[in-house]
């Protein structure tokens, strides 16, 4: 049978829903982390349960159980670990925590480049795209000496993805998301809410910090919170009303998003190479400073 297309009435449930858990997760995660943290520990235990009882445990449930555990207790679970350690805790253990955090991003984002191409060529253009920026990004790191964490009241700090970078990050993901691999109602938000939740916790932290600093920890809210409700979606409490949207064809959004795609690699290789060069200035200034100067 044929795939009628997108259901309007699925998708306006879905993405409500997802607007209203994530906002509440976001006010959570900035005032309230101690209860954040027992949710992520009772979603953690019944995701466990769920998946040990399943009756069939096919690649896609693995996959997705996987997933699951990275994102809620080594991810979210982790920041709010440490976010709820006291003062005189945090600063002992921060160097540890900012090389834990920076494994799992660049480790996340280089997955990534393993993704099914559904047989579209913007899936497979995707992959050097996704290498491009996580070569930006380590660079970015590097510039931070791997200090890329703080905390402050609270908030989750990540100092080492600069805006330009966020907006080609949201770009590709963007893309990438539209394969047919991620075929998904809830992900569709995956972007606008990370971007929508940094500019919030900005807000909210009162702008102690640059914008762009407040991505990673959005970022993580975000994509916790849509794989939770993947995995534990609440019902819509009425019947479908049959009005659907054809979907296009891949070819159609091969067009669309393989010259976004390029236009990502452009500004990846500008700001690469760019860091390259005034790490060689960098370089030549403090060679030049070590030459014996002769009277």
């Amino acid at each position: 049978m044929m795939n009628p297309g997108l259901d309007l009435t699925l998708f306006t449930w879905n993405n409500t829903i997802a607007i209203l858990v994530v906002m509440f997760v976001c006010y959570l995660a900035s005032f309230r982390q101690t209860i954040l943290f027992i949710f992520v520990l009772v979603f953690t235990l019944l995701a466990c349960i769920q998946f040990t009882f399943y009756s069939q445990h096919d690649s896609i449930k693995i996959m997705s159980f996987i997933k699951l555990i990275f994102l809620l207790p080594f991810g979210l679970g982790a920041v709010l670990t440490f976010a709820i350690f006291s003062e005189t805790i945090k600063p002992k253990f921060l160097v540890w925590f900012s090389r834990y955090i920076n494994f799992a991003v660049v480790a996340n984002i280089f997955v990534m480049v393993f993704s099914p191409d559904g047989g579209t060529y913007r899936g497979f253009l995707s992959r050097f795209v996704c290498l491009a920026l996580l070569i930006w990004l380590i660079q970015e790191m590097a510039k931070k000496r791997f200090q890329t964490t703080q905390f402050d009241q609270g908030f989750f700090i990540f100092r080492s993805s600069p805006l330009q970078w966020i907006f080609c990050h949201a770009a590709y993901r963007i893309a990438l998301l539209s394969l047919p691999t991620f075929d998904s109602l809830h992900y569709l938000l995956l972007e606008p809410l990370s971007l929508l939740v940094m500019f919030v916790l900005y807000r909210l932290h009162k702008k102690r910090y640059p914008l762009h600093y407040y991505f990673g920890f959005s970022d993580t809210l975000v994509a916790t919170t849509l794989t939770v409700l993947m995995w534990f979606p609440i019902l819509h409490p009425f019947e479908y009303n049959g009005t659907y949207v054809t979907k296009l064809q891949e070819n159609f959004w091969d067009m669309i998003f393989i010259p976004i795609q390029l236009v990502v690699i452009g500004c990846a290789l500008i700001a690469i190479f760019k860091n390259i060069n005034n790490l060689s200035d960098q370089q030549s200034s403090v060679n030049t400073s070590r030459v014996p100067q002769y009277k």
